[in-house]
């Protein structure tokens, strides 16, 4: 008996050992993702469906992109929300390209590429485009489970890659930047990248845009943000508060701390977070030796050795300063 449980139980570690398991990732209904076999079926002819990491700009590059429609890249933006995973390519781009002379609005962009990651139930995704009208269908050019999403005019929304039931990554275009045709090529090329068959020759994005973005930028602030320290320095709290872009009751506030400054001399002010940088956003870090009145220590301020980070913004063509915070 003893000699039948010890064949049987190597049988099972044997079997076992070598069953190779296919594993997909899936939601583990918390927010994360986990490992699990898959059921559906593991045969070899079966197509891998790969995955990409969350940073897009990176998976995805300027000359990977330029490569597959033939556009130069003159700039990219990766999302500011950590919890938005995407990455924007222009194809052209103006600092006034949008304009609204009603609101005397203008602001930055051009026709760009959008590739986004979800981490949302394709299912239900599927089901809400079709209730906001739009038509679902594939395409066969894409060498793996796709979406294209059509909008009422055939034109095409968007065309998304499937990772998993809840995991999948998607390309549009705004303003011209790609035609539709174009678009269905872009996501058979991601396609291919994300399932490693990726053949097509990877060539330089003819545009530097490191260059690019630092032309953009424009010139430092940081002499305004001298001088807004400098009004402080010398007690001209009216003119100091005359370059910060709050509202009056914010100003008045401002005036009453401000105002129990003793004597303020400026250590150091240097630029902070430069990639961070924009056409109309600016930060600065300064050192500061301050003495307050009493009341001063109940407003954030030390006596002696402080720092400040600085946010200099630009509204309609001129700067100010947006945020001036003890903390970055």
């Amino acid at each position: 008996m003893k000699l039948k449980i010890c064949i049987l139980m190597l049988t099972l570690i044997f079997l076992t050992g070598c069953t190779k398991k296919n594993m997909i990732t899936v939601s583990d209904g918390k927010g994360g993702f986990i490992q699990v076999e898959d059921t559906s079926g593991n045969n070899e002819e079966k197509a891998k469906k790969g995955d990409i990491s969350t940073d897009i700009c990176q998976e995805f590059t300027p000359d990977f992109v330029y490569s597959v429609i033939h556009k130069p890249i003159v700039r990219v933006e990766p999302s500011p929300l950590a919890t938005v995973y995407a990455c924007d390519y222009f194809t052209d781009y103006k600092e006034d390209f949008y304009k609204d002379a009603k609101y005397n609005f203008v602001g930055p962009g051009g026709p760009s590429i959008s590739i986004v990651l979800d981490n949302l139930n394709v299912e239900r995704q599927k089901e809400a485009r079709k209730y906001l009208g739009m038509t679902l269908g594939t395409s066969s050019k894409v060498n793996m489970e796709n979406i294209v999403s059509y909008r009422e005019d055939k034109s095409i929304w968007s065309v998304d890659l499937i990772i998993n039931p809840d995991r999948f990554v998607w390309a549009n275009y705004s303003h011209k930047a790609i035609t539709d045709d174009e678009l269905i090529t872009l996501a058979a090329a991601m396609a291919d990248k994300i399932q490693g068959r990726l053949e097509i020759k990877i060539e330089k994005n003819p545009i530097d845009l490191a260059k690019e973005k630092e032309k953009s930028l424009g010139e430092s602030q940081e002499k305004m943000v001298n001088q807004f320290f400098g009004y402080l320095s010398g007690k001209k709290i009216s003119e100091a508060i005359a370059m910060m872009d709050a509202n009056d009751d914010t100003k008045q506030g401002w005036g009453v701390n401000f105002n129990t400054i003793n004597s303020l001399t400026v250590k150091s002010c240097a630029e902070d977070m430069k990639d961070d940088w924009t056409a109309d956003r600016q930060r600065f870090i300064c050192e500061l030796d301050v003495s307050v009145k009493p009341e001063g220590e109940q407003m954030g301020w030390n006596q002696g050795a402080n720092t400040r980070w600085i946010m200099m913004t630009k509204t309609n063509g001129k700067w100010w300063l947006h945020e001036f915070a003890n903390n970055p």
